[in-house]
């Protein structure tokens, strides 16, 4: 009889396991820009550092070793989600202990209502990584503890933040079973949800100015707003004007605008008062061109100034504002 050779079965032939942690330094991915823009502002320190102080206002904030305050050069955002998010991690030394500052970027244009069990995989992720890289010796012994995670969601978008903030209101009948359900909280950080008078009282020039240019809602609010941090932009240290700098080109290629070079050549005076007076300019023309566009859309009507307005690649946000008309019947229109 002659032996036939086994076939194999790919479907039952063992798979890879997949990646799901990077520990290597990461690189801003410039596909994202909101990625870039945010890991670039809180990569400052002082900025990070406000936001711990001015934000969260915990008592133990005032207890941290500022000097042991470093970046973490890994990024624990899984695949499965690597599109939606991007995180930076800080460590610090708190009371003899370690600490351990998780911020996710929710960079989507929608709520995710999975976010307690996103960070819930990241947590994890941070902590089988800090036990894989302790001293086999130290893990086994009683006096052995893991670091408090921190986790942090900065949150920028339009719609309303309703998805709850802890993990245990993710399970059924979580109130029946008390501490028994697996839990933590985390602390949202609503860019949109600043008041003025929130913004005004950050330590850090560079956060309050840029937070501000985020909830501007038009481009004369844009404009009058950097007006009014003109004073601490002028004062902003080399790293804090590139950062700033790379946010306004950012903006820009997120919203299909171009501001950023008006605003460098401002920015290039040496007296406040000159720039002052460029940014009414600038304020004064945005005006007047919102107010001919609106005359203009008395005669033609209201699609072909939308029209007119898309073929200078002008922003579907700015035309819905400017013609009233509905974002169906804009992208609707050819060109």
């Amino acid at each position: 009889m002659v032996k036939r050779k086994k076939r194999t079965n790919a479907k039952t032939s063992p798979r890879k396991p997949r990646k799901i942690i990077q520990t290597a330094p990461m690189a801003p991915k410039v596909d994202n820009p909101h990625d870039k823009r945010f890991k670039e502002l809180f990569s400052n320190k002082k900025s990070f550092l406000s936001l711990l102080r001015d934000y969260i206002k915990e008592d133990w904030v005032n207890d941290l070793d500022e000097g042991s305050l470093v970046k973490s050069g890994k990024s624990y955002i899984l695949q499965d989600f690597s599109e939606m998010e991007a995180d930076i991690v800080y460590e610090a030394s708190l009371g003899g202990g370690k600490i351990i500052f998780y911020i996710l970027y929710e960079i989507q244009s929608y709520v995710d209502y999975r976010m307690p069990y996103r960070l819930l995989l990241y947590m994890v992720e941070i902590l089988r990584d800090f036990y894989n890289n302790s001293d086999v010796k130290e893990r086994v012994n009683k006096e052995y503890k893991f670091p408090v995670v921190f986790p942090i969601v900065f949150y920028s978008g339009r719609w309303a933040w309703t998805v709850p903030l802890s993990l245990n209101q993710m399970f059924e009948g979580h109130e029946r079973f008390g501490a028994h359900v697996l839990n933590f909280e985390y602390r949202l950080v609503d860019a949109k949800g600043f008041r003025d008078s929130d913004l005004k009282a950050l330590r850090s020039r560079l956060l309050s100015t840029v937070l501000t240019m985020e909830v501007s809602k038009n481009d004369i609010e844009f404009y009058n707003n950097i007006r009014k941090s003109l004073a601490d932009i002028k004062e902003f240290d080399p790293e804090e004007t590139r950062i700033f700098n790379l946010f306004i080109k950012i903006m820009d290629i997120v919203g299909g605008m171009s501001r950023s070079g008006e605003i460098q050549k401002m920015l290039k005076e040496d007296k406040v008062e000159e720039a002052d007076r460029m940014l009414c300019d600038i304020v004064e023309n945005v005006k007047r061109k919102e107010e001919q566009l609106l005359a203009e859309g008395e005669t033609k009507g209201r699609l072909e100034i939308a029209k007119a307005m898309l073929r200078e690649r002008l922003p579907i946000d700015f035309i819905i504002r400017i013609t009233n008309l509905q974002k169906e019947d804009i992208e609707g229109i050819t060109v």
